[in-house]
């Protein structure tokens, strides 16, 4: 796990410096290289230079940055081939080539750009196939149009440097439209392999892509438009940078959509502070782990906080932040400035690439941090208190059943052979000594009656045996007002079925002895991680829970499970107890 000290990162400053002086360096370089153009065309100088050192800026800017950052270095590659690609203007020696292999350099420093943003991975089988074809297409496919063509026929001077190795022009054009057939199938499966990743991005990464495709999409298809308007005609030289110069226009979309997106990142760092003092106010523990949902758009994000040695979920129980995080998952600790354990935030592993903004929430919540620690020590000291009080009763509810069984086992079998034996004693002595032992055995009788009664109330035999619903048809069968059943046939763990039937048994008791009811209905069901239980009658109602009174008690047993107990009632319309446990787990 790595520790995140509670600092300010730093976004702007010798970064964006450097980024301004690549792109002043860029545009400089096109400007050289196409001064024979742009002494004729100033306008066109100026878009082109804005374009051209635009992409440089953007691209030192992305690669400065951890979003996006081989990314950056691509289109700055780019845009140094783009550069280049204006040295066609001199229209002598090697420039031409030198210009029209930039070219191709630069259509495919986008591509691969544009699939590595923004972790910086060309992510799967498909997007490694579309680089080596696209590579392959764009640097062989021009060596090839070389090949085939003499220089005029690209609309240069025929005195010019050219790799010619056999001319000829019928071939030259199909070869042309083949090459541009297949650059345009793979300009529409980069934008296919765009599609297909959004549904597997997170929700942060979904704000920065879509901008980028339907940049990919405006800005390819443009320059791939402009450069079919060359094919079955005769081109000169102002027809080639006509060409460049739109293609440069429609590239530049792409920049600008990853600059805007990089902007967004950093604009959602710098905000991270005020959201989450505004989600966080008041403060509490579930305001500030919903904070940096929020915040960080991912809804699965959990937040341990340490406390009495040992890291603690909202609700104050202990959590396994020692252990690696899942699969798929990332783990962040934070520590105070003195280097001691604050908290832990377990979030989905694609904010990994937003690591900035991670960090920036999480100084921003350092204080509320701080403060809702010390809510969640209380809280996990409370929860251990209801662990406590929990393993109490799962053993008092064993304890009862073992005692139930000890005195089924024990005493009343001793009983039953001394009654065994008075049977005996008294077929074998004279009237009056049988009169005496007929006394014994119904004084030993009433004993194992009441043995057997005591057991049941410390534990019934027939709810180990046969579970909850036996048991309560049971009572049920014995109880002054008739009980219509609604119960499960499944079994629960011992200690909820112990309570259950416990508080269940003192609801009939009360509903019978003091609602005055004709009839009571008692149903148990599963419901949404819980069992619930109620008991309604039709009584007078009006029943209420006195401290030491039967309802208390109940309640009581229900809460030291993690449940609760709700009691309707109203004067003439009979009482509800509803009763809810936690499933088991």
């Amino acid at each position: 796990m790595r520790a995140v000290r509670l600092r300010a990162p730093s976004w702007f400053g010798a970064p964006l410096r450097r980024a301004a002086a690549g792109g002043a360096a860029v545009a400089a370089g096109a400007l050289a290289a196409g001064w024979p153009y742009w002494r004729d065309h100033p306008a066109a100088a100026a878009v082109t230079l804005a374009c051209c050192g635009g992409f440089a800026v953007a691209g030192g800017l992305l690669a400065a940055g951890r979003l996006g950052r081989r990314t950056g270095a691509a289109f700055t590659a780019g845009a140094a081939a783009w550069a280049l690609t204006w040295t066609a203007s001199w229209n002598a020696g090697a420039g031409p080539v030198v210009s029209v292999f930039a070219q191709s350099v630069f259509f495919v420093a986008i591509g691969v750009g544009v699939l590595l943003y923004p972790d910086g991975r060309l992510d799967g089988a498909v997007a490694r196939l579309w680089t080596g074809v696209t590579a392959a297409v764009m640097l062989g496919g021009q060596a090839l149009l070389c090949a085939l063509s003499r220089p005029a026929w690209n609309g240069f001077d025929a005195a010019v440097a050219w790799p010619s190795v056999s001319p000829d022009r019928e071939t030259f054009g199909d070869a042309y439209r083949g090459v541009t057939t297949v650059e345009a199938v793979l300009a529409g499966a980069l934008v296919i392999i765009l599609l297909l990743r959004l549904p597997g991005t997170g929700r942060l990464d979904r704000r920065y892509t879509v901008p980028v495709a339907v940049a990919v999409t405006v800005g390819v298809a443009g320059a791939l438009a402009v450069q079919g308007s060359l094919i079955g005609r005769d081109v000169a030289l102002d027809d080639v940078m006509e060409v460049y110069l739109v293609q440069g226009v429609f590239a530049t979309v792409l920049p600008l959509a990853f600059l805007a997106a990089a902007l967004r990142a950093r604009m959602a760092e710098l905000s991270a502070a005020e959201r989450m003092q505004r989600l966080t106010d008041p403060v509490s523990v579930e305001k500030v782990r919903d904070a940096l949902r929020r915040v960080l758009r991912d809804g699965t994000l959990e937040l341990w906080l340490w406390a009495a040695g040992g890291y603690v979920d909202v609700a104050g129980r202990g959590a396994a932040a020692g252990d690696g995080p899942a699969p798929g998952r990332w783990r962040h600790e934070v520590r105070t400035s003195v280097g001691e354990p604050l908290a832990a935030v377990d979030t989905d592993d694609r904010l990994r690439g937003h690591e900035p903004l991670v960090e920036a929430a999480l100084v921003a919540g350092g204080r509320a941090l701080e403060t809702v620690r010390l809510q969640a020590a209380a809280r996990a000291h409370l929860e251990r208190a209801r662990d406590a009080r929990e393993r109490l009763v799962r053993v008092q509810a064993a304890e009862r059943e073992r005692l139930a069984a000890e005195l089924q086992r024990s005493a009343q079998q001793r009983l039953r052979a001394l009654e065994g034996l008075l049977e005996g004693l008294e077929a074998a002595v004279g009237p009056r000594a049988r009169e005496h032992a007929r006394a014994c055995r119904r004084e030993l009788a009433e004993a194992a009656a009441e043995l057997d009664g005591l057991a049941r109330g410390v534990h019934p035999a027939i709810l180990t045996d046969a579970g909850l619903d036996a048991a309560m048809r049971l009572v049920a069968g014995r109880a002054p007002v008739p009980v219509r059943l609604d119960l499960p046939d499944r079994r629960y763990p011992p200690e909820i079925e112990s309570t259950l039937y416990f508080a269940l048994c003192e609801a009939l008791a009360n509903a019978a002895k003091h609602a005055g009811a004709d009839e009571i209905r008692l149903s148990v069901r599963d419901e949404a991680g819980r069992v619930v239980a109620e008991v309604r009658d039709d009584g007078a109602g009006g029943a209420d829970a006195v401290p030491g009174g039967g309802l208390a008690g109940l309640t009581d047993r229900v809460r030291a499970l993690r449940g609760h107990v709700d009691v309707e009632s109203r004067a003439g319309r009979g009482t509800t107890v509803r009763i809810t446990l936690p499933a088991p787990r």
